[in-house]
């Protein structure tokens, strides 16, 4: 990602793509270290907890033995991590982390930022190399 807004910088002299892939990178930088930084949701138990929340309704953890109050999130197990994460998406490999309530947002801007960023760049490098080809052209022709 880095080496393509490199190449971007020294291939393209529009000062326009090159902010807009400089705010992009930026953003997917941000978003990437706080999905790292920001903690999924995850709720710590007392063991005296545990025997008062025995009785209640809500979501029951056979691996944490621990019952979680009903609301409006959904507690899922993660068995890398084991913990219960609120509004559990998935355990992300790349971060080494639960992706739940609290990073959903980070995490999904990530790859958006990351992903448009990678187009600009792409697009604007096709096109200024289709301008110096045909800017080319243009002077082969002329000087014939």
């Amino acid at each position: 990602m880095i080496l393509i807004l490199i190449l971007e910088f020294f291939v393209v002299k529009s000062i326009i793509f090159q902010i807009i892939s400089l705010v992009l990178f930026v953003g997917s930088l941000v978003t990437g270290i706080l999905t790292y930084l920001i903690c999924p949701g995850i709720t710590f138990k007392e063991k005296e907890e545990n025997e008062n929340n025995k009785n209640l309704k809500g979501f029951y953890c056979h691996a944490c033995n621990f019952t979680y109050p009903k609301n409006k999130m959904a507690y899922q197990h993660c068995f890398p991590c084991g913990v219960c994460v609120p509004d559990s998406d998935h355990h992300c490999g790349v971060f080494g982390k639960c992706i739940g309530h609290g990073n959903k947002l980070a995490f999904y801007l990530f790859p958006t930022f990351s992903i448009i960023m990678l187009i600009i760049c792409f697009i604007s490098v096709l096109y200024h190399l289709m301008y110096e080809v045909t800017k080319k052209n243009e002077n082969k022709d002329g000087k014939l």
